[in-house]
């Protein structure tokens, strides 16, 4: 390819290389914009107090917080957290970052190692109320 271009074949290599990266992050980040405006006309945008009650019924105020921090990071300016936005399709966070990183500094917050975290139950769809009530399940096993 370096030949027919007239450069060094590690040069168009890199510039191929670097170019597919670039469209492919633009493609990724349209996506998500998309996604954000999707769920951004369905459902209305809660403040940190409304959010805070919309799960007082289901989680404590320590796990609420926590998910209200952790999910902002991700779909700020656009969007607020909300209880029942799915956590890997609605607002499109890397199901990484929700299944090893969350928990884990969930964990270390909590004074109590990961592995007492119950596993996830499988008829649970992964919301954000069901991620806070998940949360609050590791705490009784650790007190035990």
């Amino acid at each position: 390819m370096g030949e027919w271009l007239g450069i060094p074949e590690w040069l168009a290599v890199t510039i191929f290389a670097v170019t597919a990266l670039t469209g492919w992050l633009a493609l990724s980040f349209v996506m998500i914009r998309r996604a954000h405006r999707r769920v951004a006309v369905r459902r209305p945008n809660p403040t940190e107090t409304e959010f805070l009650a919309m799960m007082a019924q289901d989680c404590s105020p320590d796990a609420a917080r926590f998910l209200w921090a952790q999910t902002l990071s991700y779909v700020e300016p656009r969007l607020t957290p909300h209880p029942d936005d799915l956590l890997l399709d609605d607002l499109c966070i890397d199901d990484g970052d929700v299944t090893m990183d969350w928990p884990q500094v969930w964990a270390e917050r909590q004074g109590l190692p990961k592995s007492d975290l119950p596993d996830w139950p499988k008829e649970w769809p992964l919301t954000v109320r069901n991620f806070a009530r998940w949360l609050d399940l590791g705490r009784p096993i650790a007190a035990e």
